[in-house]
Formats: structure tokens, C-alpha cells, sequence
């Protein structure tokens, strides 16, 4: 598994614990702090956002309309399936 499939993971964990604190409103800030990931940690950050970023072309999420910074919007409601998400990442990733 590399760098950014783990990175991806744990954002996707991140994501769960705000659904079950009924927010669904995503940013880089948020995640980082869900993952209590330091504001100086710039290589951590970027994974982030770059993941919040493949999450949004996957359909996971979608964009809120605010682009500084960039907010995303959960469009499920109900805690989402990491190991399935991943095992399709990783197929469409192996195929490319």
C-alpha cells in the first residue's frame, strides 16, 4: 500500500467520525484536525487535501461553492463502507 492509499484511508476514517457527530460539511482543516495531524505537518496536509480532493472526482463528496478554502459537502448521510471504497480505489488505480 502506498503513501497515499494510507493517507486515503485515514481520511476516510476522519470522515466517518464527523457523520457520527452529524457534520457534513468537509474541509482540510477538519480532517486535520479529526486525525490530530499538527498545522506545521505541510507533507500530511497535502495528502489531505489532495485525498479530499480523488474523493470528490470518486462522487464521495462534492464541492460546496467555497473555493478559499475549498469546502466539500458529505453526499451520504450514513457512515461509508472504507473497505469497500478502498478495494474499488485500488481496482480503478491497478487499472489505470
Amino acid at each position: 500500500m502506498d503513501f497515499f492509499l494510507a493517507h486515503l484511508r485515514e481520511t476516510l476514517e476522519a470522515i466517518n467520525k464527523l457523520i457520527d457527530n452529524n457534520v457534513y460539511r468537509v474541509d482540510t482543516k477538519r480532517i486535520r484536525r479529526c486525525n490530530h495531524v499538527k498545522s506545521s505537518d505541510r507533507s500530511k496536509i497535502n495528502f489531505i487535501w489532495r485525498s479530499l480532493e480523488y474523493l470528490k472526482l470518486e462522487g464521495i463528496l462534492e464541492i460546496n461553492g467555497s473555493y478559499h478554502p475549498k469546502t466539500y459537502n458529505i453526499k451520504t448521510k450514513q457512515k461509508l463502507d472504507i473497505d469497500e471504497i478502498m478495494i474499488n480505489i485500488e481496482g480503478n488505480r491497478s487499472l489505470s
